[in-house]
């Protein structure tokens, strides 16, 4: 959602929510095709000691450095080292300027991290590189949120509504336009009965187990005047959340909030 920091995966290989898979060519090193193989298993620690070692021995593949440092960067992210992930990211862009991937892992990055203009360049470039709609969906959501923060609001609801058209059954592209629609400050772009329309058919694309899009729904039912359904999603959404997990204490004051009768507002240039 357009909430930098939530739960949701950004794009990156094949699941439900990443996209196609970068080819690794047959003759691939070891050390890279078990360490990618370690990073989409989320064996994340064990891809950084791969990947570390393919890149410390390859000097000359430039397919192999981008593909040891991107995959690196995603077990790095995963991991929660945001700033190493970045830097193997932009290595990516220095060494395959022309690979569309290391400017939306960039721009992930920028976004989580509050950089939102960076963000904003960054999916930009993304955008432009794709010769097709594949994996479109993924960045103008993404930029949407960097406008969103951004308090360029139009420019946001721009993106959201094309992410929504290109992916339609992506859940993040649907919680975030929801998002988006039950919390934008300015109520020209608010729009309760849609967000929890968005929002409920992403909970149901993941089967009602992520907590952060539950979360989007109960926004969407407090944007909506249904502050009974709005407590009811958000003590679900907690429900879901382990007792240390970081967001609890926002799902908590979000509670609170809608027992007061209240909405929710982004803050702009906030997570």
């Amino acid at each position: 959602m357009a909430k930098p920091g939530g739960l949701n995966p950004p794009m990156g290989v094949p699941s439900t929510s990443r996209p196609t898979s970068t080819a690794v060519p047959a003759d691939m090193d070891s050390n890279v095709v078990r360490g990618i193989a370690s990073e989409l298993s989320q064996d994340y620690k064990e891809a950084v000691k791969l990947l570390t070692r393919a890149i410390e021995d390859e000097h000359g593949d430039v397919i192999k450095l981008a593909l040891a440092r991107r995959f690196r960067g995603l077990a790095y992210k995963h991991l929660g080292r945001r700033d190493e992930a970045l830097n193997d990211f932009l290595e990516v862009i220095r060494i395959q300027p022309k690979f569309d991937l290391g400017y939306y892992d960039a721009g992930v990055i920028y976004n989580l991290t509050n950089r939102y203009k960076e963000a904003v360049d960054a999916m930009t470039r993304a955008i432009d590189l794709r010769h097709d709609d594949s994996a479109l969906a993924r960045r103008r959501s993404e930029r949407g949120n960097a406008y969103f923060h951004l308090g360029e609001f139009k420019r946001a609801q721009d993106d959201f509504v094309a992410a929504v058209r290109l992916g339609p059954r992506d859940p993040d592209v649907l919680n975030n336009a929801a998002w988006f629609r039950a919390t934008c400050p300015d109520p020209a772009f608010r729009n309760g009965k849609e967000a929890v329309e968005l929002a409920s058919r992403a909970c149901q694309l993941e089967k009602w187990k992520d907590a952060d899009q539950i979360d989007t729904l109960a926004a969407a039912h407090a944007e909506a005047g249904n502050f009974a359904e709005a407590e009811r999603y958000q003590l679900k959404a907690l429900s879901l959340l382990s007792e240390d997990e970081a967001l609890r204490p926002k799902f908590q004051a979000r509670l609170k909030l809608y027992r007061a009768k209240q909405p929710i507002r982004q803050e702009i240039g906030q997570s």
